[in-house]
């Protein structure tokens, strides 16, 4: 297995440890699973809730033709 070697200010530092530890993780295993997008949070993406609705009123309903005859 790699190692590889970081530096991050002081208060993130802090930060990592207690979210490795509420997980009950290692550091090094915290950030494995950070870096492979494994990080077991279920959250919704930042900006998501701050979209919705953002195109109300621009989008236009397809027409909705009959399907396409299928050959036997």
């Amino acid at each position: 297995m790699a190692q590889i070697t970081i530096y991050v200010p002081d208060d993130v530092a802090r930060k990592i440890k207690r979210e490795a530890r509420l997980r009950k993780k290692s550091v090094s295993a915290f950030i494995a699973d950070l870096a492979a997008g494994r990080d077991g949070s279920r959250a919704w993406p930042k900006d998501f809730f701050r979209l919705q609705g953002a195109c109300r009123g621009t989008l236009v309903a397809p027409e909705d033709p009959p399907p396409d005859e299928v050959a036997l």
